[in-house]
């Protein structure tokens, strides 16, 4: 006689669930699967479109935030202000005197970016020859606590959708004897476990503008994890302005220089996943699958978007949390078994 066997889900005494298979007469004990976290070991992302260098970057766990703001025209201005807290870190600096006015801004915060470099002058009679310019620098590079590898046995593979959105402008404008024009810049990188990316934005007064990657929309892409992986999640980012006159004894210059990169990326969270055994066949997961992806120094869960509060998982879900990767596979395996039985 076949004894029916019930598949169940069992949360253990140290909050990780287990599988228990069981029938009339016997318990088996949950199976724990136990991971290794590996070394994490991840390149910094930084990225510059200016020639011109930042000062050392503010540092708040995982996130930096640097600027400029520097004119040849009259004495430095004030430094620049940085700003640092447990999830977040910031930049401003400032120069308005006369004929000019200059601005940096950087933000970084748990999933998003916002910089905003700004150069302009009005009117400008002086006849020297000079220059200006702004830089605006933010990055994220965060470790991801590897949840999955208590998830994953050998040969097991999770493969992660995510997105994240980018949003940028440029202006310039420059008119006047004496005008040698005005540029802007924004740039993005992005690396994520097997996956990376970015692109570059330039514009100058003389009309010519050159793109590349993706731009006010949203970036799309996929990582793969298996029982041994770990990784940072890195988001980087530059915007930059500037402006420049000839000795001109009769100068009289207006022109402006705007990289308003003041939303630039915001972490869109994961968006599918699927699981893959050792033979490289998928297996199916519940409708409802979580698996948190909390940042190491910030204690985000980059498996939501940061452009809204996350949600907190329903029981179900919750209790899904460590019971291991397949045990939709393993449920409908069971099932099949006892149909053959």
């Amino acid at each position: 006689m076949n004894r029916e066997k019930k598949t169940t889900l069992v949360l253990t005494v140290n909050g990780r669930a287990g599988l228990a298979v069981q029938d009339a007469e016997s318990y088996q004990r949950p199976s724990i699967r136990n991971g290794v976290v590996a070394r994490a070991v991840a390149p910094v992302l930084g990225i510059a479109l200016a020639t011109l260098s930042c000062p050392s970057p503010v540092l708040a766990g995982a996130f930096t935030a640097s600027g400029l703001v520097e004119q040849t025209f009259g004495p430095p201005g004030s430094p620049g202000v940085p700003s640092t807290g447990p999830t977040s870190a910031s930049f401003s600096q400032q120069y308005t005197s006369g004929n000019l006015n200059l601005n940096s801004n950087a933000m970084a915060s748990s999933g998003n970016l916002s910089l905003y470099a700004m150069v302009s002058m009005s009117n400008m009679a002086d006849w020297a020859s000079g220059f200006l310019t702004a830089i605006a620098r933010g990055s994220i590079v965060e470790s991801v606590a590897p949840e999955w590898q208590i998830l994953l046995d050998p040969g097991e593979t999770f493969v992660f959708e995510y997105e994240f959105r980018v949003t940028g402008a440029l202006q310039t404008t420059a008119s006047g004897s004496g005008s040698a024009g005005s540029s802007a810049g924004l740039a993005y990188t992005y690396h994520l476990g097997d996956s990376s990316g970015g692109g570059n934005w330039s514009q100058n007064s003389a009309g010519y503008a050159s793109k590349s990657g993706v731009w006010n929309s949203v970036v799309k892409n996929s990582f793969t994890v298996d029982k041994d992986s770990t990784f940072n999640l890195e988001l980087a980012a530059s915007a930059n302005a500037g402006g420049a006159k000839t000795y001109n004894p009769e100068s009289n210059i207006t022109l402006l220089g705007i990289a308003d990169f003041s939303h630039t990326m915001t972490w869109l969270g994961i968006t599918g996943v699927q699981a893959f055994d050792s033979k490289e066949n998928e297996v199916p997961l519940p409708s409802d699958f979580y698996l948190p992806l909390i940042g190491r120094d910030s204690g985000f869960d980059y498996w939501y978007s940061a452009a809204e509060p996350a949600p907190v998982p329903e029981p179900p879900t919750v209790l899904l949390l460590g019971s291991g990767l397949f045990v939709a596979g393993l449920i409908r395996k069971s099932v099949v078994r006892r149909r053959d039985s």
